[in-house]
């Protein structure tokens, strides 16, 4: 049979199987700190940006698909945060002494057998079951409204996904979950990282003195 014919053969048994991602947390989850006592809170534009490939190759491809993706998720996580006065993922939204935050996520799987897995996986009836893993390094820089930076953190996390008919009991552990979790995770762990630099500038509600 020609190959090509096989891996879609394969690939249609794969999507017949069952498919659940489980989180490696690699990230643990943080507390961010209150800044409810700040009447004056910095206000940031976000530079998001979503690539496939590893964070040390300059020819990570971006995919913007993946960013208009989970831009919703990072709106949520910024304001929830508590943390700034305005938050703006638009750059022509930015006004004139806001923070930048540049965010990159890199997804970067492992090569090598899990394509072989999921191909004998599909040729099997999903009865043998493949897994593939996908890994995100995160980083996140802060710079002042002119441009200096600030701080810069990163992190590095995961997701498993088993396909395969064993899998149909636990297809409600769905891989948007887990990403929605993962990603969450990894960006507050870097706001509060940023947060702990002590760069950002907050006033007090009494004393009106600017925080370091």
């Amino acid at each position: 049979m020609h190959i090509g014919k096989m891996l879609g053969l394969a690939l249609i048994m794969l999507g017949m199987g069952g498919c659940a991602s489980f989180t490696k947390d690699e990230v643990a989850p943080v507390s961010l700190p209150s800044m409810a006592s700040f009447a004056h809170k910095p206000n940031v534009y976000v530079d998001f940006d979503f690539y496939q490939g590893e964070p040390t190759n300059a020819a990570a491809a971006e995919v913007p698909q993946a960013r208009d993706m989970l831009r919703p998720q990072l709106q949520k996580i910024l304001t929830d945060s508590g943390l700034f006065g305005r938050v703006t993922l638009d750059e022509f939204q930015k006004q004139p002494g806001d923070y930048n935050l540049r965010l990159k996520v890199y997804n970067h799987p492992p090569s090598g057998g899990q394509m072989a897995m999921a191909f004998i996986s599909g040729l099997t009836f999903t009865i043998i079951p493949a897994l593939g893993t996908d890994q995100y390094t995160m980083s996140l820089e802060t710079l002042d409204s002119q441009g200096q930076a600030l701080s810069k953190g990163s992190n590095h996390d995961g997701i498993n996904t088993w396909i395969g008919i064993w899998f149909i009991p636990m297809m409600g552990n769905s891989p948007k979950e887990a990403v929605t979790d993962t990603f969450t995770r990894q960006v507050n762990a870097l706001l509060k990282q940023m947060v702990d630099s002590k760069q950002l500038k907050y006033s007090a509600l009494d004393a009106g003195v600017p925080r370091a």
